[in-house]
């Protein structure tokens, strides 16, 4: 029995791999409305007994399982996919394929991508400017595949994977190895002072050479963030503070997200306003940062552009830093930069009129 049963498991592996499709599609526009027709090949190996489903995904948040469709969008850019699946419920043999490609409809910007770093790893996005380094999705989908490398975690947790390709150890079982024993070294901290980050590559190779220097670093890397770039594309760096920075995000007042960035010391910015075709004239980047023996905090800066830079209007970290004046509350935002109001039990930040960010943490 045990032995007709591993025949069958074989058969139906073989039968599972025969089964080829291919997703593709061309379009014909007619003003604001665009004709889909269905390109796709399957190849059924020879069977009758199959399916074939088309989930088409517009890119404007609207889809249509039909094989040709018709959809009419509104001025932009937009990326249309098309997953066609294949099942043969007989010999229990399928596939699935995805295709996308790009759609200008209007005057909009013509569609581009970059190769952007975010919570959820390295993807391809529009920034909406027409100045994207790639031209087709295709293209940036390849060359934003990142080889996997490995770093030590600062925080004494093993080895982890940046995701950026860059990690210092090209396996892991090469990290773990040098993970074990590490050399003391110190970095000074923007708030504990100095602490040994675990990982042996620490500025200062002894304690009291970190305590003589350590006095003169800010008490927030917010305070050493740096803006760089034109109106519309800009990128922010953390100078002079060893720091780990677990995750960036930039939003406009309106909220809209112009960028976030894990696990790095630099961010870009794509500052784009949808409504208006322009860049918006300020914005707020908030990191999200550890420090000493694995201490998470969070600093946010408002930026705004006078014409020729970007201008620091202010930033703060705690309570103790704000010069209580007869000033304006503007919005509150979360850790992640979304405007919530105010609330118990929340790390919030209370930006004002006059540039100052104000954290609480109201302990109901």
């Amino acid at each position: 029995m045990r032995k007709l049963l591993l025949i069958v498991i074989s058969v139906l592996t073989i039968l599972c791999a025969q089964a080829q499709c291919q997703a593709d599609f061309s379009y014909m526009q007619n003003g604001p409305t665009t004709i889909f027709t269905d390109l796709s090949t399957i190849n059924p190996s020879g069977s009758t007994n199959y399916s074939v489903t088309w989930d088409w995904d517009f890119g404007d948040g609207t889809t249509s399982t039909l094989q040709n469709p018709t959809h009419t969008y509104s001025n932009g850019s937009y990326t249309p996919c098309l997953t066609v699946t294949y099942f043969d419920s007989i010999i229990i043999n399928w596939c699935t394929s995805i295709y996308c490609d790009s759609i200008l409809v209007g005057n909009a910007p013509p569609a581009s991508w970059d190769c952007i770093s975010g919570v959820a790893g390295w993807t391809c996005i529009d920034p909406g400017t027409g100045n994207g380094q790639y031209t087709t999705l295709g293209v940036c989908q390849n060359a934003c595949i990142v080889t996997p490398s490995w770093d030590c975690s600062p925080n004494g947790g093993g080895c982890f994977d940046p995701g950026t390709g860059n990690g210092q150890y090209t396996t892991l079982a090469t990290c773990q190895a040098a993970c074990i024993t590490v050399t003391p070294s110190w970095d000074c901290g923007p708030v504990a002072g100095c602490y040994d980050p675990g990982t042996g590559n620490g500025q200062y190779s002894t304690l009291s050479a970190c305590q003589t220097v350590c006095s003169s670093v800010p008490s927030s890397p917010c305070d050493s963030m740096t803006a760089a770039g034109s109106q519309s594309q800009l990128t922010m760096q953390i100078n002079n503070i060893n720091i780990y920075v677990d995750y960036w995000v930039t939003t406009a007042p309106d909220m809209t997200m112009l960028g976030e960035d894990s696990m790095s010391t630099l961010h870009t910015i794509y500052n784009y306003n949808s409504s208006t075709s322009l860049p918006y004239d300020t914005i707020t980047t908030c990191i999200i940062y550890t420090y000493g023996m694995g201490i998470t905090t969070t600093c946010c800066v408002t930026w705004i552009w006078n014409g020729s830079f970007w201008a620091k209007l202010g930033s703060a970290t705690s309570i103790d830093e704000i010069n209580y004046t007869n000033k304006k509350l503007i919005k509150i935002l979360d850790i992640l930069g979304r405007e919530v109001d105010d609330s118990d039990n929340k790390i919030l930040f209370y930006i004002y009129d006059d540039g100052t960010v104000e954290k609480r943490h109201i302990i109901e």
